[in-house]
């Protein structure tokens, strides 16, 4: 990418964006009964004893929501950390309901407490004085499950959040709390873990394409036959034995009715046809995270340059950019240009990608984790047929997330997706095994003159590693000594 390309997503050329708020003018003399009132309207199971009337309920699980709801269950505390929009108010809902019918908990004893409402923000106590309201009136601790529960959404909007909460678990030992926030790295939970209570934490992420898939019903997929092919990628990274993998893939498609739905489904998947937010909804987020949540962690001159660096990021995808260039498009030094990476990085925003095993950093990819927010930074027209372009952009935008996704998987931390380039040669994503074995992975792109294959073998050559992928939108698994060609709705079945 040139100077003069990326000039076109320089700061004097990208909109300043502000966000509108509107301060309630309240009546000193409010009363505590008139703000119960409101507990009650955002808590109305109290009253039908059932969570699914609430209108922010949803009846589909993801497929990773088990874990969640497990770590409530087993921990005093629990955070769920994601981007603004990701869901974390539908999965704080989905808990509440299956506390009360699975677990038996009564519906009094349970409170959803939404911080990112301004009216439930008056007052440097809100979480401590809304737990108090809680136990008075409401928590029933003569019960058979007399534990209480209070979900905080947004905790983060209340600047003691976490010394609130300290003091709630200290008064109460009976008492379980929940809260989600836009980050887990700068989370601060430090008063809490003094505590020495038993704390868990938890990532939500955009929906996974298995989880549209098996929700629209487009087909019926089961997480076993899934897993096993997850498995079998590592097994052929580590061992070089792609005969696990072939059984799996086999294994797979022959278990489904028919897979045109599937792959008509990825499409859908792009534009985000089965979440109940659009390109509208996401570039508000966006810009609420920038100018609202992150100044609460941390302080910047000039916050446009992070909407700038996203904006690079989306239309530039998969592109080497060098971080020389970055700076001098920014007009910043490369360590103010880390930081703004370092931070787009904890809010789920956007993922850098560095060379493989290169000590020496000189140049970056970016990556937006959200297809959504490359629709509408790109402007993308997601009504009509997409243009070669434009599924490029998302292709590798969805296959690095789920790579990341994978990532954890096998290593069990925020693993690294890297890219390589070398002698002409290009990899675009590799992830590490659990073991520490480099997973080549190259996107086909009948725009770019290059051969995955020989990019695969030269990567395998210089690392030594036993096999890599290629990934494609429309063709036939296949596998071969060194290399498999996976169709990318296969790849992001994988969970």
């Amino acid at each position: 990418m040139s100077y003069f390309e990326m000039q076109l997503c320089s700061r004097d050329t990208i909109k300043r964006h502000r966000i509108p708020y509107a301060l309630r003018d309240m009546n000193s003399s409010m009363q505590t009964a008139e703000l119960g009132t409101d507990y009650g309207r955002q808590n109305p199971w109290w009253e039908s004893g059932d969570v699914s009337l609430s209108a922010r309920y949803h009846s589909e699980r993801r497929s990773d929501y088990q874990h969640k709801l497990n770590a409530v269950r087993s921990s005093q505390f629990t955070t769920i950390a994601g981007a603004a929009g990701s869901g974390k108010t539908t999965i704080l809902h989905q808990i509440a309901h299956d506390l009360i019918e699975d677990d038996g908990v009564p519906a009094q004893n349970l409170m959803y407490l939404p911080l990112g409402n301004p009216r439930f923000q008056i007052g440097s106590n809100v979480i401590r004085d809304a737990v108090d309201i809680f136990a008075t009136y409401y928590w029933r601790r003569d019960a058979d499950r007399g534990e209480g529960y209070v979900l905080i959404d947004d905790a983060y909007a209340s600047d003691s959040w976490d010394e609130q909460v300290r003091w709630c678990l200290e008064e109460f030992d009976d008492l379980t709390v929940a809260v989600t926030l836009p980050t887990l790295n700068r989370a601060q939970t430090g008063p809490i873990e003094d505590l020495g209570v038993d704390t868990e934490s938890d990532l939500l992420l955009p929906p996974k394409f298995y989880d549209v898939t098996t929700e629209s019903g487009r087909a019926q997929v089961e997480k076993k036959r899934v897993r096993q092919l997850r498995d079998a990628l590592e097994t052929g990274a580590d061992s070089g034995d792609l005969e696990p993998l072939r059984s799996s893939v086999d294994a797979l498609t022959s278990s489904l009715e028919s897979t045109s739905a599937v792959k008509r489904g990825v499409l859908d998947y792009f534009r985000g046809a089965e979440r109940e937010v659009d390109t509208t909804d996401v570039a508000h987020n966006l810009e609420s995270t920038i100018y609202r949540d992150i100044p609460r962690y941390q302080q910047f001159e000039d916050r446009s340059d992070l909407y700038a660096l996203c904006a690079i990021a989306a239309l530039n995808t998969g592109k080497t950019l060098g971080l020389k260039d970055l700076s001098g498009v920014l007009e910043c030094d490369r360590r103010t240009l880390q930081r703004y990476l370092d931070i787009l990085e904890d809010f789920f925003i956007l993922t850098p990608s560095y060379q493989y095993e290169h000590e020496r950093r000189r140049s970056v990819r970016l990556y937006l984790r959200d297809p959504l927010v490359i629709g509408s930074l790109a402007e993308l027209d997601f009504d009509g047929i997409l243009e070669p372009d434009a599924e490029r952009l998302l292709t590798s935008t969805i296959v690095f997330d789920h790579l990341k996704r994978l990532g954890f998987y096998y290593q069990r931390q925020n693993a690294q997706v890297h890219f390589w380039e070398s002698a002409g040669e290009a990899v675009d994503l590799v992830v590490e095994t659990g073991n520490g074995n480099p997973l080549p992975i190259v996107i086909r792109d009948t725009s770019q003159n290059r051969e995955p294959v020989r990019s695969i073998r030269g990567f395998c050559d210089e690392h030594d590693c036993e096999f890599g992928v290629v990934v494609a939108r429309d063709i036939d698994p296949s596998i071969d000594e060194e290399v498999a060609t996976l169709p990318l709705w296969l790849l992001l079945l994988v969970i």
